[in-house]
């Protein structure tokens, strides 16, 4: 599978994190629209276990990755707090095994905010005297023009483009409606093949947030993220998924494989009687790395 990099440009704050769960229902209430022919067999590819149709990671600042978990952080005048963030040459370097060091990292590149809002009178339909609330947004910091998305497939990368510019009209996201989660694409995508091969690899790292499959490799180093996941406005009568524990990006596995797969995790079944066959995506964009015993 071939990887791509699509780049984002926010114009306004949003209230939904970037991550590759929410990216992919968006993405599929738009191929929905678009591509109503096709939508099916595509959800019954992720449905079979086999290769996914498509991947994506999170999205992340400008060239800005992940600290891969078993690499080295210089100390900090700074207590570093997750998630941290490390240039694409230094992420480079750690992948290809020529340093265990991260260097130039950084942390709080996406700032959070609040927007504050007058609440609706439910009975006269209008602004309610006095009422406010808040939502909690994000936003990129100066250094930082755009938000990168990862794209890896070989068959459907159109229509998943599509599916983003689509996105781009309606805004991404929680309170969308209302002017949160826009955004523009900047450019074409671009190719990164260098995120797909990695000589020598012996191990992985991961650019989204993801749910290990059975069988998957457990001799690594992670985090852990317990996300509470809700089925897009009004499409069902319980909008709940409940809670889905998955691994943070930058999770570092061994394999024991001749080379990494370009993917690993799962697909969670979240079925509903308006949607038999709903999902919630827990794949894992992973990208090949070099692992050294000594860093263990």
């Amino acid at each position: 599978m071939t990887t791509w990099r699509l780049r984002l440009c926010p114009r306004t704050p949003w209230a939904t994190p970037w991550r590759a769960d929410s990216l992919f229902g968006s993405v599929c209430w738009r191929w929905l629209e678009l591509f109503p022919e096709t939508f099916e067999p595509m959800l019954d590819e992720f449905h079979k276990g086999g290769d996914p149709p498509f991947l994506l990671s999170d999205a992340w600042p400008g060239d800005l990755m992940p600290v891969p978990a078993h690499a080295t952080v210089p100390p900090s005048p700074k207590k570093l707090k997750p998630p941290l963030y490390i240039p694409e040459a230094s992420f480079r370097s750690v992948i290809c095994g020529e340093t265990r060091t991260a260097s130039g990292v950084l942390m709080n590149v996406i700032r959070s905010s609040a927007r504050v809002q007058t609440a609706i009178d439910r009975d006269l339909g209008s602004a309610a005297d006095g009422q406010l609330f808040e939502t909690n947004t994000q936003h990129l910091d100066q250094s930082s023009e755009f938000l990168s998305v990862y794209i890896r497939s070989d068959r459907h990368m159109e229509k998943v483009v599509a599916c983003f510019k689509a996105l781009a009209w309606t805004g991404f996201g929680k309170k969308s409606s209302t002017g949160l989660g826009e955004f523009e694409i900047a450019a074409a995508p671009e190719r990164c093949e260098w995120l797909d091969d990695v000589p020598g690899a012996n191990a992985w790292t991961a650019l989204s947030h993801f749910v290990p499959a059975p069988g998957d490799p457990m001799d690594g180093r992670w985090r852990t993220h317990v996300t509470f996941p809700k089925f897009h406005a009004n499409a069902v009568s319980n909008v709940f998924k409940g809670s889905i524990l998955m691994l943070t990006p930058g999770s570092v596995f061994r394999t024991s494989e001749k080379s990494p797969r370009p993917w690993y995790g799962s697909m969670i079944p979240v079925p509903r009687p308006e949607m038999p066959k709903a999902l919630h995506y827990g794949l894992c964009f992973s990208v090949p790395l070099v692992w050294g015993r000594e860093a263990a």
